[in-house]
């Protein structure tokens, strides 16, 4: 199946573009695990809401040493334009053309906030009642030059050191800025009655999110946790959750200075004394930041951590630091049964985003 994908992703000629890959592979084995049928029957009321932080860069750079370095650039015959692959959208288009999908194809486009926010967006679409189903989730494929650079010159990137896979080190005293990696992942949101009458493998039920915005500064966000505090506290209110029923939290972590304390003042803030209590990681320090796939692939990672009740670790973390004092579960994880976890992701230009998933069938599900 996998060279299939891999051959049909393009057209004939084009160069290959991992950020539509990335979404194929990612919605074609979110199917298939949930045996969800695409026929005529059934197509014009599936979604696809596959969002990126930004659009194919692999492609961008490659048309455009080509164009402005004087490169030898060869489109192999094809009459496509590789900047058209630089179009945010393309990753959702693609899984829409591919599956034949006739539903809405949205493509929510918000910095690093932009995984959990799509999948937020699927959920409105099921709870509105225009779509029995959505592939919802998020792609990123950042690993070029330009991205990197522009990452370096803010400052936000960690020094590799010796050992780049220690390099990120979310709420440790030591940490100095995140790696970034390449991902994705696309989840089968659907109604409870729908994925019951199927008989669909159930990983958990969404319960609420929220979304809000502290436009503080384009690449920093701002260190008072009033905004996200909010954020937290409505959304429990909305999923009608108390904050001694939250199990895990899945931190946002990337491993910069600012980011960390935020999240963790603000979690202080809205769950108050059980905030110490409750176990929570950043998976940035073993998979990179993801960016406009973090989200999508940090809720996913939630998901199988709920089905098999164990806590996944924050890798590399090793002195704590003394302004982030929460339960980070540190290095190693542990088995603890999950019933109710909170996400966080955050962007910058002030993009916030928080979720909250019970296991088990309730109402809206993810399967």
């Amino acid at each position: 199946m996998s060279g299939d994908l891999l051959d049909g992703n393009r057209l004939a000629g084009e160069i290959a573009e991992p950020l539509i890959e990335l979404a194929l592979r990612a919605a074609t084995e979110a199917v298939a695990d949930a045996r969800l049928i695409i026929d005529a029957s059934t197509r014009d009321r599936i979604g696809s809401v596959v969002g990126t932080s930004k659009g194919g860069w692999h492609a961008f750079q490659h048309a455009w040493e080509a164009t402005y370095r004087g490169r030898e650039f060869s489109s192999g015959g094809s009459k496509t334009d590789p900047f058209a692959l630089f179009l945010p959208d393309t990753p959702a288009r693609r899984v829409a053309a591919r599956l034949d999908l006739r539903g809405p194809c949205l493509c929510p486009v918000a910095a690093c906030a932009t995984g959990l926010i799509s999948i937020a967006r699927g959920a409105d679409l099921i709870a509105q009642g225009r779509c029995d189903a959505v592939l919802a989730g998020s792609v990123d494929a950042s690993l070029v030059e330009i991205v990197q650079g522009s990452f370096r010159r803010l400052g936000v990137l960690a020094r590799p050191g010796e050992d780049g896979s220690r390099a990120c080190r979310p709420f440790d005293r030591d940490r100095d800025g995140f790696v970034v990696g390449e991902g994705g992942a696309v989840l089968v949101l659907e109604s409870a009655d729908r994925a019951r009458a199927r008989g669909a493998k159930i990983y958990a039920t969404w319960l609420a999110a929220g979304v809000a915005s502290e436009a503080t500064h384009l690449a920093r966000l701002n260190e008072d946790p009033t905004d996200l505090a909010r954020l937290i506290t409505r959304t429990l209110q909305i999923a009608d959750v108390a904050t001694s029923e939250i199990d895990y939290v899945n931190y946002h972590g990337t491993g910069t200075r600012p980011n960390d304390r935020l999240e963790t003042a603000a979690i202080r803030r809205s769950l108050g004394p059980v905030a110490s209590q409750i176990p929570g990681s950043s998976l940035k320090g073993s998979i990179g930041h993801l960016l406009g796939g973090a989200g999508s692939v940090e809720l996913a990672t939630t998901l199988l951590a709920m089905r098999d009740g164990i806590v996944p670790p924050t890798v590399n973390l090793e002195h704590p630091d003394a302004e982030c004092d929460l339960d980070y579960t540190p290095r190693i994880a542990h088995p603890a049964r999950i019933e109710t976890a909170l996400k966080l992701s955050l962007g910058f230009g002030g993009h916030l985003a928080c979720a909250v998933l019970r296991r088990g069938d309730i109402s809206r599900v993810v399967t």
